[in-house]
């Protein structure tokens, strides 16, 4: 059996809030396994949402983040079509995350979310098994014998 194990992305400069452009949280792609990893959402609500706690094992502290699918150009009230996380800026500076690191979420045995952080320095070029994505996603697959 296969499955997604962890979805990483590589974190610029533009995601810690360093640029100074107005950015709202990381976008997500519109990758339908990554997708599958957050809680689901209803496309057909107007800006659906979802708080989720994640927890950080280095930490060992949990936040906040939302989840959210800006969606009013399909409701014809906009421009915006994107998923994205937000709130992760107290939670990147905790883990001492820089541009070119990488941030991974995975489930724990419990099947909560937990985000570990990968220094740049510390990163392989790749994994055995995985997906490269745009927009500085990968996805992480586990095989595993059931």
């Amino acid at each position: 059996m296969t499955r997604l194990g962890e979805v990483r992305k590589l974190l610029s400069a533009n995601d810690l809030g360093l640029t100074g452009a107005h950015q709202s949280g990381i976008t997500i792609p519109k990758n339908p396994d990554i997708l599958a990893f957050f809680p689901p959402l209803d496309v057909a609500a107007y800006n659906p949402d979802f708080w989720m706690t994640v927890a950080t094992p280095e930490t060992g502290q949990h936040w906040s983040l939302r989840f959210i699918y800006y969606n009013n150009k399909t409701h014809g009230q906009g421009t915006r079509n994107e998923y994205r996380l937000t709130h992760t800026t107290q939670m990147l500076r905790a883990l001492s995350a820089s541009a070119g690191d990488e941030l991974g979420f995975r489930r724990s045995s419990l099947g909560d979310i937990e985000a570990v952080l990968y220094e740049a320095e510390d990163l392989t070029a790749s994994e055995p098994t995985e997906t490269i994505l745009r927009n500085g996603w990968r996805m992480i697959i586990t095989d595993t014998k059931d």
